[in-house]
């Protein structure tokens, strides 16, 4: 008897084992199909930017631009997607302004009471905006301050692009 009962355990441990290594892959996976991966801190706390959506932007210097805006709630609901995500109805976020020629004019940073817009502290690397899909990798030059704010970024980002707001 004692050893049928070894036996239990070792199915038990090894079927608990193949779930966990499931488990463990589903995660991985998961976090590689992620529309955003990288780092966004704000006063030093990570900013978990989970969501992501590009829509048309306003015309800017006679060219087109696209709006990728990032945040940690998910948007799905949202009316006023622009809006929603300046005024922290999205928890923390990012919204990038991106001309049709990959330059980055505008960003507004936001999380929880910090909402600022800045064009200079960040440079926007491998923009692609090709079969209906935009992606790049945003990032400062290590961490910068805005007033009392100090923030840093370096994110990877692809989405489909909306086509409507």
């Amino acid at each position: 008897m004692r050893s049928l009962k070894s036996l239990r355990c070792v199915r038990i441990s090894r079927g608990t084992m193949v779930l966990l290594a499931f488990a463990l892959f589903s995660v991985v996976c998961a976090r590689a199909d992620s529309p955003i991966t990288g780092t966004y801190q704000i006063n030093g706390k990570p900013v978990q930017l989970k969501y992501a959506k590009a829509i048309k932007g306003e015309t800017f210097d006679d060219k087109e631009t696209t709006l990728v805006i990032l945040t940690e709630k998910d948007p799905a609901k949202s009316k006023s997607l622009e809006d929603d995500t300046m005024f922290g109805r999205l928890g923390g976020g990012l919204i990038l302004k991106i001309t049709s020629d990959g330059q980055l004019i505008g960003t507004q940073v936001v999380k929880d009471k910090v909402q600022f817009s800045t064009s200079g502290n960040l440079t926007l690397s491998d923009y692609k905006a090709e079969a209906g899909k935009v992606s790049g990798k945003v990032a400062t030059e290590g961490q910068q301050e805005f007033f009392e704010t100090k923030w840093q970024i370096d994110l990877n980002f692809s989405v489909a692009l909306a086509s409507e707001k």
